[in-house]
């Protein structure tokens, strides 16, 4: 019997999505704010509130290191970008799961658009973009279930909305959420958040942390372009981990203690890192009043990471827990392994003793 390949961490992003999606599903009160896609110098850009989004339909734009390039050029040559079926491949679920086909993938977890609404960004527009967002993600996940998981976008501006939001994701079928930590109105440790954790230890939905560029300091204008390849590729080395503030975070703030049923993910923050942060929790923190666990017990209970390409993990994997790790192919990112994450799961498992 062959084994399922399920990617825990796939993403749909706002380069792909219906570019009619927002204008034909809001209000006249937004209309002319939510994100629509215009023509401008630079091509084909979505739009919200009047600001720049990014590109429709292409990564080109982005920025990458010299291996995502590398890759952003394969994707274009492959057809990944290709819209002579009617649609973008990675929002077109008959073409998504051909390129699940491709990967020797069997289903996919899929995150959202954390990135679309920015610090500073009025609330009530994230709250309707997401509104709008998480009812055509649990849709697009219906027309099959055994392929896509999707999961909800929560606001990070009001705990109780996002406590609402968790509730509406779990009437829509959804398998799970998602909130950006790094723009959180107070940190992911507050208290102020337990009304999330209780939402969803309720809802049995796990809430997942997804890394975002951690920002390396930056040299003055004047020099950036000289610079912008060597602070790419710095970048993208530390992408990952933004999960050690994650995880101490949500474990030494105590959320695990109080709601032991409640499971979180770390979304894409990569697991080689994790043995030494665990063993470093516990020496700082084993016997703080508020814990009645060694740090690292909690996550073995309660937390999950997911990493794409990682050539140790099989050395590693029994020091975190095999419950506690997930591969995820990272579709359609630039610094994933689709279509070739077969290869991916051999080099990344080859010494996993079983």
């Amino acid at each position: 019997m062959k084994n399922k390949v399920i990617s825990a961490d796939s993403h749909v992003d706002l380069h792909f999505i219906p570019e009619d999606l927002f204008i034909s599903n809001t209000t006249a009160e937004w209309r002319d704010r939510v994100p629509s896609v215009v023509e401008t110098k630079k091509g084909r850009r979505w739009q919200a509130d009047g600001i720049d989004r990014g590109p429709a339909g292409t990564w080109r734009g982005i920025n990458p290191s010299l291996e995502q390039q590398r890759r952003l050029d394969m994707f274009e040559e492959i057809g990944l970008f290709d819209t002579s079926e009617g649609g973008y491949r990675p929002t077109t679920p008959r073409l998504r799961i051909q390129d699940q086909d491709r990967d020797g993938v069997d289903g996919e977890v899929i995150y959202g658009l954390l990135d679309l609404p920015k610090e500073g960004d009025d609330p009530g527009l994230k709250t309707e973009i997401f509104r709008i967002y998480n009812s055509w993600i649990a849709d697009f996940c219906e027309s099959n279930p055994e392929r896509f998981a999707g999961l909800a976008c929560l606001a990070n501006h009001d705990p109780e909305l996002s406590a609402a939001e968790l509730h509406q994701a779990a009437g829509l079928g959804l398998k799970g959420a998602e909130i950006n930590p790094g723009t959180m109105s107070k940190p992911l440790y507050h208290s102020e958040w337990d009304v999330l954790w209780s939402a969803a230890q309720d809802t049995s939905l796990p809430v997942s942390f997804h890394t975002i560029e951690w920002w390396p300091r930056r040299v003055g204008p004047a020099e950036a372009d000289s610079y912008k390849s060597i602070y790419a590729g710095i970048t993208s080395t530390m992408f990952q981990l933004t999960g050690v503030e994650y995880l101490s975070s949500i474990i030494v703030g105590g959320a695990c203690e109080r709601y032991p049923e409640f499971k979180f993910v770390l979304g894409e923050c990569g697991i080689s890192w994790i043995p030494y942060v665990l063993d470093r929790m516990d020496q700082e923190n084993d016997g703080q009043p508020w814990l009645t666990l060694k740090p690292s017990d909690y996550f073995r209970r309660q937390g999950y990471s997911t990493f794409e390409k990682e050539g140790i993990a099989g050395d590693l994997i029994p020091l975190i827990g095999e419950e506690n790790v997930m591969w995820g192919s990272d579709y359609p990112h630039v610094d994933g392994s689709w279509p070739n994450s077969q290869k991916e799961i051999e080099r990344n498992f080859r010494n996993l003793k079983s």
